[in-house]
């Protein structure tokens, strides 16, 4: 899986229309990405947190969230939690043209909370528990299964769209693939002088509406989230010891050390240095190796 252009992509390599997934990551973070799949989150360790839309809710211990293909979502940083994910192409499992008639009463992401509808929250987990299930235990007749479940729980929610918490809609598919264009010219020349001129005059945006709609599609001002790419990348080559920090900040398009130094503690919460000292304490730790650090 890799995402571009905001859109995840190879989703399910195996041609199969359903990718089912058991997160137990120390810390786990994705980012803000959509895809035509529906996706099903159930937080199944403490609370969690998720972005739809650039609005973050809250998710207890076994809330789940329906999230309708198109809408853009993301996962903050979080540590020690567990989530389980569910993803199905339903317009890719819909052969018969009798089934597609429905899919219009499933276009919008809802919450089924444990504590606001028990009974409909019940019958939800059930078949999420025997998805879960069948999945870890891959065998004869096992895609049948997932097959059913998912149409068992697609119905569920169908039938009960205003019993749970729908959430606000998306954003239209163009729109979505401009502002992914935007993104991808970020990944693409994060190390050059990127401004928001330049990025609005490669997607044919005026300035003004870029910069309104990346704020609301990503959840970040422009300048912000430039600056986020760019502190992912350092992070990258700092974990890998590859050159010294100022090296690095001005490969990373940086044009001056204490913007730098300025930036990567609020968004890291720790200075460069700070970040690569853990990095190689941590190193010393699994390797029994003591690397110098470069200043």
């Amino acid at each position: 899986m890799y995402i571009k252009d905001l859109v995840e992509m190879d989703m399910f390599p195996e041609s199969f229309p359903v990718r089912v997934e058991h997160s137990t990551e120390k810390t786990y973070q994705y980012p803000a990405h959509w895809h035509k799949a529906i996706e099903i989150a159930v937080a199944k360790k403490m609370d969690s947190n998720i972005i739809i839309n650039n609005h973050q809710y809250t998710l207890q211990e076994d809330d789940i969230v329906f999230i309708a293909g198109g809408d853009i979502h993301s996962y903050p940083l979080s540590i020690d939690r567990e989530r389980a994910f569910i993803l199905f192409d339903l317009q890719g499992m819909m052969s018969c043209e009798l089934l597609r008639g429905d899919y219009s009463l499933i276009t919008s992401s809802m919450f089924i909370r444990k504590n606001t509808d028990k009974e409909l929250h019940t019958k939800a987990m059930q078949y999420i528990d025997e998805i879960l299930e069948e999945a870890v235990n891959i065998r004869t007749g096992s895609r049948f299964i997932l097959l059913a479940r998912i149409f068992d729980l697609t119905a569920l929610v169908a039938r009960n769209m205003d019993r749970a918490a729908t959430l606000s809609g998306g954003y239209r598919k163009d729109l979505l693939h401009k502002i992914g264009k935007v993104v991808d010219y970020i990944e693409r020349n994060y190390m050059e002088p990127i401004t928001l001129k330049s990025a609005a005059e490669n997607a044919g945006f005026s300035e003004h509406y870029l910069s309104r709609v990346f704020n609301k599609a990503t959840g970040s001002p422009f300048h912000l989230y430039l600056n986020k790419i760019r502190i992912k990348h350092a992070e990258s080559k700092i974990i890998h010891n590859d050159g010294n920090i100022s090296e690095i900040a001005f490969s990373c398009g940086f044009n001056s050390i204490p913007t730098f130094n300025r930036r990567f503690p609020e968004i890291k919460g720790c200075t460069p240095l700070q970040f690569r000292k853990m990095q190689l304490d941590h190193n010393r730790r699994t390797k029994g190796d003591e690397p110098d650090a470069k200043q």
